[in-house]
């Protein structure tokens, strides 16, 4: 096993456009994740939070810098090893939830499976088995339009999940939800962090939200304005 840390940053800058349209999204920024943290990133509109989502599941790629996940400098992989680590070691959670409409969500959930050449009835079992982790057994044949806001994200988590990925990354994942599903989503993702060892990277702009993390990092204008870790998320206080 290597020592080195899940996920790491080191000096990344991330520059769009050139001369007077150059934007730089982010300057310079550095940090470490461990196996297992649960770590919120917050920020204005504009500060980096977005792109440095984006750099960590591998959908961009650094200016300048470095990106290492398990200590392997992901700017050294070809676009094929690229694709093999965010299949295997990633699953994402957005906040428009991005279910197929006219699909039952245990099919839904199988996606990522099939994206594995996975055989159809293992492939099942292993969607009803994510299913299940997320309280949702009994809609399973359900469609997106049949399912609540927050039975639509359950079913987001559970193909997330299904691959049973290092690293869950989560994009404003209650940002469509009323307050008190919202909260339930975050009993959900912190159980999976806490008792399952996922560790979980989520992008969120209320504090409420953030709180249910034991670490916060906060950007401004493409750099990171403070990094605080808590003995015990706020909400268990």
């Amino acid at each position: 096993m290597s020592e080195a840390p899940l996920i790491e940053f080191r000096d990344v800058a991330k520059v769009y456009g050139e001369g007077e349209a150059r934007v730089a999204a982010l300057d310079g920024v550095s940090f470490t994740i461990d196996t297992g943290e649960f770590v919120a990133i917050m920020g204005p509109s504009g500060s980096g939070k977005s792109t440095t989502m984006n750099i960590l599941g591998c959908l961009d790629t650094p200016s300048s810098g470095e990106y290492l996940f398990a200590g392997i400098p992901t700017t050294t992989l070809e676009r094929a090893q690229l694709t093999l680590l965010r299949r295997h070691m990633l699953g994402f959670v957005f906040q428009g939830f991005n279910l197929l409409a006219r699909t039952s969500a245990v099919e839904n959930v199988e996606l990522p499976l099939v994206y594995r050449g996975m055989e159809a009835a293992e492939r099942r079992q292993r969607a009803l088995a994510a299913l299940a982790r997320v309280g949702l057994s009994g809609r399973a044949d359900h469609t997106p339009s049949q399912l609540s806001g927050g039975q639509q994200q359950r079913v987001a988590i559970a193909r997330a999940i299904v691959t049973d990925p290092a690293v869950l990354l989560a994009d404003e994942p209650t940002g469509n939800l009323d307050t008190r599903t919202s909260a339930e989503i975050m009993e959900l993702v912190t159980a999976l962090n806490r008792e399952q060892g996922i560790t979980v990277i989520m992008v969120t702009h209320e504090p409420d939200i953030a709180a249910h993390a034991r670490r916060t990092i906060r950007f401004v204008d493409g750099r990171i304005e403070s990094d605080e870790e808590r003995a015990e998320p706020a909400h268990a206080l």
